[in-house]
C-alpha cells in the first residue's frame, strides 16, 4: 500500500524522493593579475618570433633606483626597461639585482 502511494506521488506530483537535493560547492575562480598576463604574453612572443625564452620581472634597478620591468634573455641577467643597463639577479633569502662589473660574463647567445 505504501509503495503504491509513493508511486502515485511520484507520478502526479513529480516527487522523486523525500531526500533533499544535494547542492555542489562552487569552485572559486582564480583571478589573473595584469602583470601575469603581460609576462605570459611577452614569453609567447619571444618563443614564437625569436625562439628565445624571455622573462619579465619587476624589481629595483641598481643604476636608476626605479622599480621597473626587467627583461631577461640570458639566465639570471636582466636589462632595465628604463635605463637599459644590464644587471645580475642575486637570490639569497630575497631577490636583489646587482650591477655587472664584468661585461664578458654575457655571451652573444641566449642561454635561457
Amino acid at each position: 500500500m505504501i509503495k503504491e502511494l509513493k508511486t502515485l506521488l511520484q507520478k502526479y506530483f513529480g516527487i522523486s524522493s523525500p531526500k533533499p537535493t544535494v547542492v555542489k560547492k562552487s569552485t572559486p575562480v582564480r583571478a589573473v593579475l595584469p602583470h601575469e598576463k603581460l609576462n605570459s604574453f611577452v614569453e609567447e612572443i619571444g618563443k614564437d618570433m625569436f625562439g628565445v625564452r624571455v622573462r619579465v620581472e619587476w624589481g629595483r634597478c641598481p643604476y636608476c633606483e626605479v622599480v621597473t620591468q626587467l627583461l631577461s634573455l640570458h639566465a639570471n641577467y636582466f636589462r632595465c626597461s628604463q635605463c637599459h643597463e644590464t644587471t645580475r639577479q642575486y637570490v639569497n633569502g630575497r631577490i636583489a639585482y646587482l650591477p655587472i662589473d664584468d661585461r664578458s660574463a654575457l655571451s652573444n647567445e641566449p642561454k635561457a
